[in-house]
């Protein structure tokens, strides 16, 4: 307990330090990396080649590379203790994920996050470790637009259309079914976040600068539809003394490290993008 609080005046410090600059550019640059290791590589390669959760072969490591069902986190909570686990996950439910950190927290086992970790692993379960490596080969990308509201999610693809009271009452008692859930992913997300004593700003940020380069874009899809990756800059502000070791990573959609996403998707900004199944129903206001 001392460390994470210890870990929260340390990030509180910092996020006031940097209320008026961006995540992006220098301060990313000046993060200090951690140099490759050939004995974590070539564990995160075989890892990333396996599939579901197991037990290395002639490791104490358990690879968990599969999406974030019951299954498998359940599967994971049955394991013996090991030296560490390393999590590569396209996501999954936002409350099941919550489950998953819980029982992460109980195993107590230093975390890798190599290769993907997309929605649920990177909204629910890198802000839930307490000894967490940042590998290489990572990808960390939040889903959709998390923290917006009513007014601006009913009017998002009418360009502005204003919900009126009836809508606004119909929402408030749940039921606008896809606005309820759309707002149960969102109050999951904080209360996961302070149960982990992680400031809500460590998605907010991300969500508002989601928005705002969604605004700026001719072309909008669903706001579940869009995804902001991660940068070092905003895991050491919101995580501090909780990663214990981190290695150049992807950051943005042109980083040369960027190698699976960047066939698949549009970006519509540095760190935001869209994938191409989505932005193929994109609804636009100009002629492209």
């Amino acid at each position: 307990m001392f460390n994470r609080f210890r870990s929260r005046l340390a990030s509180a410090a910092l996020v006031y330090a940097l209320m008026e600059a961006t995540f992006l550019s220098a301060d990313a640059q000046e993060i200090a990396f951690d140099a490759p290791s050939a004995s974590l590589d070539a564990e995160v390669e075989a890892c990333l080649a396996a599939g579901g959760v197991s037990v290395l072969p002639d490791t104490q490591t358990i690879c968990y590379n599969a999406a974030i069902f019951p299954g498998q986190f359940l599967q994971l909570a049955d394991m013996a203790p090991a030296s560490r686990i390393i999590i590569t996950s396209p996501g999954g439910n936002v409350a099941t994920a919550r489950m998953m950190s819980r029982i992460l927290d109980q195993r107590n086992e230093p975390i890798i996050i190599a290769g993907q970790c997309m929605s649920a692993c990177a909204m629910v379960l890198v802000p839930g470790a307490d000894d967490l490596t940042i590998h290489h080969s990572a990808h960390l990308s939040v889903h959709g637009i998390v923290m917006m509201g009513f007014d601006q999610w009913f009017g998002w693809l009418q360009t502005g259309a204003k919900a009126s009271s009836r809508d606004k009452l119909v929402a408030g008692l749940g039921y606008n079914f896809p606005y309820t859930l759309h707002k149960s992913g969102q109050d999951h997300m904080v209360e996961h976040l302070k149960g982990q004593d992680v400031d809500v700003d460590y998605i907010r940020t991300i969500s508002d600068r989601i928005l705002s380069d969604a605004l700026d874009h001719d072309c909008r899809v669903d706001p579940n539809a869009y995804w902001g990756m991660i940068d070092a800059a905003h895991l050491r502000t919101f995580l501090g003394d909780r990663i214990t070791r981190m290695e150049a990573f992807a950051q943005t959609w042109d980083d040369p490290a960027n190698k699976v996403y960047k066939s698949v998707t549009v970006p519509i900004a540095d760190q935001t993008y869209i994938f191409e199944r989505d932005y193929d129903d994109a609804v636009c206001t100009a002629s492209d």
